[in-house]
């Protein structure tokens, strides 16, 4: 009954267009896409400056730590002051910080030290932004209706990786440079400042749930109380899981793809916006799907397929050289590969189309998961958790990624994260059937709880919550 309840709720639904016809809404997605948007053009722009000014895989490491770092140090108070402050003011002020920081950039980005300076400002707004955006979510949006949020959100954020990277950073350096990119990021942040006035609701009862304490009182013990929720329930904990490692993924590309352009393809790495362009395509695709393949093989299995196919993809990346050269001997592919992109460019694009599919079907999900069952006053310290956790267990990786490539080349690396993902993917699949069992023989499984440590709220039913809404 539960898991018939569970997949009922990811049917596609016509919910999606009526979800952006809601004022607050569509101004909160608009805020996202831009914001988005601008922000990984800018670090993608940041990425290609770096390495033209230093010539260093470790330097673009340093950059890529730059803007992780202010989530590990900061993680603790902005989890819990996202709870004691008005969203919507978050909003406001990262965006404006975010807009003079580019401003900072326009003027000091021939200098590395000072971009690496701006950067842990830049960071430390985003570290507010996204778990805000996150956290309003569930208060703006009906639960029957999350998991249309959070697919037009994960829809919404790939697009604007797809557009920032592979279109508008292109478009800005060839036609304006670098210093149009950075007065054209400004400018977009300034219009999502604008746009959190529209989020303000326009009476009391609409309000979000939020603590009312002190301020700064009590920190520490009210973040250890999010781990402590967090730990009692399974389901939270693998959708963390599950979030984290699709976090720690895109920032370990963000380094190795300019280095896999260098020494795999041997293309310039400005061109890396076109030859990944199909794994935006995927992604898209795969959020387009994703209700289809819920309502078929359940959320767990479409999260494991996800990783599953990220594992095969890595491999066949590292593989391309190889691959390319077997195909040119039997002579199954033309050696300039389709339109003259050459082979190893073909096959790579080929490549990287599933990758993005299969990295589709891993944060909705996930992300639902824990809308469905955070408290309303705790969103804000579990969506910040899971963003510090992704950074922080992302912080050794990106430490020796660069050296590592060094020594043992783009290939070997590529092919360690993908037993990495292949492992999280069979972990997955053990703790799903875990929790299976502990379902059937407990139909009373516990949610995360507000409550002391010990202390469980057991789960809503939604066919009850509905019932008693009609009546």
């Amino acid at each position: 009954m539960h898991r018939a309840r569970e997949e009922a709720e990811l049917l596609p639904t016509p919910a999606t267009g009526a979800l952006l016809a809601d004022r607050r809404f569509a101004a909160l997605w608009l805020n996202q896409a831009l914001g988005q948007t601008a922000q990984y053009a800018l670090l993608f722009t940041l990425l290609l400056v770096v390495l033209d000014l230093t010539g260093s895989s470790i330097h673009t490491t340093l950059l890529v730590l730059s803007f992780i770092l202010p989530s590990v140090l900061l993680g603790m108070p902005v989890a819990v002051l996202l709870d004691r402050w008005r969203k919507e003011s978050v909003l406001l002020v990262t965006n404006l910080v975010r807009a003079m920081a580019c401003l900072f950039f326009l003027f000091f980005h021939s200098d590395v030290w000072i971009i690496y300076g701006v950067n842990l400002v830049f960071a430390a707004a985003s570290q507010f932004f996204n778990p805000a955006v996150v956290s309003l979510i569930p208060a703006l949006v009906p639960k029957g209706r999350l998991i249309n949020a959070n697919t037009l959100y994960n829809f919404t954020l790939m697009s604007a990786q797809f557009a920032g990277i592979v279109f508008l950073t292109p478009l800005m350096l060839k036609s304006a440079g670098q210093d149009g990119m950075f007065i054209l990021g400004a400018a977009f942040f300034a219009v999502a400042a604008g746009l959190t006035f529209f989020l303000h609701p326009g009476d009391q009862a609409h309000r979000e749930t939020r603590w009312e304490g002190p301020l700064f009182g009590g920190i520490p013990e009210d973040f250890r109380a999010s781990w402590r929720a967090l730990r009692g329930d399974l389901a939270s904990v693998m959708a963390m899981v599950q979030l984290t490692l699709s976090s720690a993924l895109v920032l370990l590309f963000a380094i190795l793809i300019p280095r896999y352009m260098k020494d795999t393809l041997d293309v310039a790495a400005d061109n890396a916006a076109f030859v990944f362009a199909p794994t935006g395509v995927g992604a898209i695709l795969g959020l387009r799907l994703l209700p289809w393949f819920a309502q078929r093989i359940s959320k767990e299995r479409v999260v494991t397929a996800g990783l599953g196919g990220i594992g095969v993809c890595l491999v066949a990346l590292a593989l391309v050289e190889p691959l390319a050269a077997l195909l040119e001997g039997t002579g199954a592919l033309d050696p300039e590969g389709i339109g003259g992109l050459g082979l190893l460019v073909t096959l790579t694009m080929f490549f990287a189309f599933p990758l993005g599919l299969s990295y589709a079907l891993i944060n909705a999900p996930a992300q639902t998961v824990l809308h469905e069952r955070a408290p309303a006053e705790m969103r804000g310290r579990i969506f910040t958790t899971q963003v510090v956790s992704a950074n922080f267990f992302s912080l050794l990786p990106l430490l020796l990624v660069g050296a590592i490539t060094d020594l043992l080349g783009i290939s070997l690396v590529l092919i360690f994260i993908a037993l990495g993902v292949s492992v999280a993917g069979v972990l997955n699949v053990r703790v799903v059937r875990r929790g299976s069992r502990l379902a059937a023989s407990d139909a009373s499984a516990p949610t995360i709880s507000a409550q002391p440590h010990g202390q469980v709220v057991p789960p809503v039913d939604i066919d009850t919550e509905e019932s008693a809404k009609l009546e």
